[in-house]
């Protein structure tokens, strides 16, 4: 049996995928906190409903080198749903949106998830291997 066809492995492999591009969003962000006019982003997370229905939007991601990966060629991976506009602050007068506070919360918030969700892969891998071995 293949890794890639157990289910929560395959889930727990989505959110991670999803962490990391959501960690690249927030970087972008802080990355332009005095760029006049720009808007602060956050990628929107799939929720149960839209994966049942179908109705979930994958971006275009494309590769700038023919040595990097495709997002979509992982196997079991949750799809990266589009970017959305952040509008839970106020914008400066120059029409930035990005407060440094918020996204040093979302930073942590995102750090805290990636890494309960790198445990609970390990420990279901450990379970595995655990298994394998009494046989």
């Amino acid at each position: 049996m293949l890794l890639d066809n157990i289910p929560l492995l395959s889930a727990l492999r989505g959110k991670m995928v999803w962490l990391n591009e959501r960690q690249s969003v927030i970087a972008q962000n802080v990355a332009n906190a005095n760029a006049p006019g720009y808007k602060a982003q956050d990628l929107k997370e799939v929720t149960f409903g839209e994966l049942v229905a179908g109705t979930n939007k994958v971006p275009k991601n494309g590769a700038t080198h023919q040595s990097h990966f495709q997002l979509a060629a992982m196997k079991g991976a949750t799809p990266l749903q589009k970017i959305e506009a952040d509008t839970d602050w106020e914008a400066t007068p120059d029409g930035n949106s990005v407060v440094l506070e918020e996204q040093m919360m979302k930073i942590a918030e995102t750090q805290m998830e990636y890494q309960s969700v790198t445990s609970l892969y390990k420990k279901s891998l450990d379970i595995m291997r655990m298994a394998i071995r009494s046989k």
